[in-house]
């Protein structure tokens, strides 16, 4: 859960309290960023291994939805001609 911190805005004088996340809240928070773009370039080992780190925090995956599988193999682009 955010710890709340206290801060005092040093021009006018309010007592400001803002909430600053956990370590582990950053850090789960930054591995699903990072999953998002692997999941969007279709990245599927890299995406396996942060879902793996995911689980290891006992962090849920969006949607509920495990690894991506991809459905049919990548295509590489042929050189015509010889």
């Amino acid at each position: 859960m955010p710890e709340n911190q206290t801060a005092t805005n040093v021009r006018t004088g309010e007592t400001v309290t803002t909430l600053v996340p956990t370590a582990d809240e950053a850090y789960v928070a930054a591995l699903l960023r990072e999953r998002e773009g692997y999941a969007r370039h279709s990245r599927g080992e890299r995406l396996a291994a942060v879902d793996a780190e995911l689980a290891r925090l006992g962090a849920g995956v969006p949607g509920g939805r495990e690894t991506a599988v991809e459905s049919r193999p990548r295509r590489t682009a042929r050189k015509q001609g010889g």
